[in-house]
């Protein structure tokens, strides 16, 4: 296959969604880090991100980098972060340009830090800074992903919206409570949070960024996951986890095997969609302690709602270029098909807002990189804020809009009349989830 036809084909979502454009796939991106921000857990989490999700969308960035060895939690503590960004960059585009040099005049410089260069990508805790230097940002070195990621990804946000060449506008975000105040100190994740049973419906863009941002935090959780798709070429732009050689495999077995070479022990898949499988319709009272639910086919949602779930929360992504975070606690919030109402169409691909689905009700998968990196982010972020004593989600759903400028705004999911979650059974629902990690929730 040729060049031309091979991007073609691997960018097609993106030339299916509004308003949307490569970024000049001739220029380089250059990839450079404040060396004391590079050593830090924050700083580290801030290059494997920009260099995975950046590779994605761009086929020629240097990183001007030196050697750092990789430090904990991460899954790959003591290896180069060099080597590996390069390595992983590489597997998702085997044609394109990915090496290790020192950023040229002509490069766009994507510079990593509180300060260093006239504009910075900034981020650390639960906080995130791009735009003009120095960064406003606190000092926190704790040992939580979110804010370095999110701030990478509102940089890539910007490049997508307004290219290469777009004003480089201050943005400042707070993923603790999804607003863009700063006050006081923000409570810290624990280290190697136990996050219980989690099952995931979906392995697709959004449901491998969620578990991906997962594990750079902690290992400390089993999986189960659904998922009977195969990869396809369109999908690698979007997945921090599928690379090339993954194409015609399936979605489920590849996200296995990537959680087991960071770690994770306790893994299982089923390559069958959630409706065909006997562990959802016969699980035992209890199990799981989280479902992630990221698809949307077969009428899923219905599926889950009426075989009396436990907490759900996932990553959606959306027309209007933005992405979005969705919890569900039972008898607390309203539930999915208050958002989802059954339909009659077969939607394709990874979780979407109902806004995608056009008139004639046929859904297309269309999402650009930025997006689906960003809604298994949040969702990743709540997800972590489990374990923290006492804390949930208020509202229970919170949106990053990217364009025209970035923005996040909260906006809680509304009860709808006759729907599935109104009629059910308190008794028999607590009954189910008893017993479940995060059944206090719901009291």
């Amino acid at each position: 296959m040729k060049d031309e036809d091979y991007y073609d084909v691997r960018d097609d979502r993106l030339f299916r969604y509004p308003d949307a454009r490569r970024l000049d796939q001739s220029r380089w991106i250059a990839i450079r880090a404040a060396p004391d921000y590079l050593r830090s857990y924050a700083g580290q989490v801030a290059l494997l991100t920009a260099a995975n999700l950046l590779g994605r969308m761009a086929r020629r960035v240097a990183l001007d980098i030196l050697p750092t060895d990789m430090v904990q939690p991460l899954p790959w503590a003591g290896e180069d972060i060099v080597g590996f960004a390069l390595a992983q960059m590489q597997a998702a585009d085997p044609r394109g340009e990915y090496l290790i040099r020192p950023a040229h005049d002509s490069d766009h410089i994507v510079f990593l830090g509180a300060s260093g260069a006239p504009v910075v990508t900034h981020g650390a805790g639960w906080l995130a800074y791009t735009g003009p230097a120095p960064s406003p940002l606190p000092a926190d070195d704790a040992a939580n992903p979110i804010g370095a990621a999110l701030a990478v990804i509102a940089m890539a946000a910007q490049l997508a919206a307004h290219g290469f060449d777009g004003p480089p506008a201050a943005v400042m975000l707070n993923s603790f409570d999804w607003t863009h105040e700063f006050g006081a100190p923000l409570p810290a994740l624990p280290l190697g949070a136990d996050l219980g049973a989690l099952w995931a419906v979906g392995a697709g863009s959004v449901g491998t960024a969620i578990l991906y941002f997962l594990t750079l935090a902690t290992r400390n959780f089993s999986a189960l996951l659904f998922d009977r798709d195969k990869v396809k070429r369109e999908n690698i732009t979007r997945s921090p986890v599928f690379a090339d050689e993954d194409i015609k495999s399936d979605k489920a077995q590849v996200l296995e095997a990537y959680l087991r070479r960071c770690g994770i022990t306790d893994m299982a898949h089923e390559p069958v969609m959630l409706h065909e499988s006997r562990k959802w319709t016969d699980r035992a009272s209890g199990t799981p302690d989280l479902v992630i639910a990221a698809a949307n086919e077969h009428n899923v949602r219905h599926l889950i709602e009426s075989l009396l779930p436990p907490v759900q929360i996932y990553g959606t992504t959306g027309r209007n270029w933005q992405a979005s975070v969705i919890r569900h606690v039972p008898m607390v919030d309203p539930c999915s098909c208050c958002l989802f109402p059954e339909t009659s169409y077969t939607p394709t691909g990874c979780a979407t807002d109902p806004e995608a689905a056009p008139a004639d009700g046929q859904q297309v998968d269309a999402a650009l990189p930025h997006l689906s990196f960003a809604a298994g982010l949040m969702a990743a972020a709540e997800i972590l804020k489990l374990s923290l004593p006492g804390y949930t989600m208020t509202p229970n759903r919170s949106l990053l809009y990217t364009k025209p400028e970035l923005r996040l705004a909260r906006a809680g999911v509304k009860l709808r009349q006759g729907c599935v979650c109104g009629a059910r059974s308190r008794a028999v629902h607590e009954k189910m989830i008893a017993g479940s990690r995060y059944a206090a929730l719901s009291g």
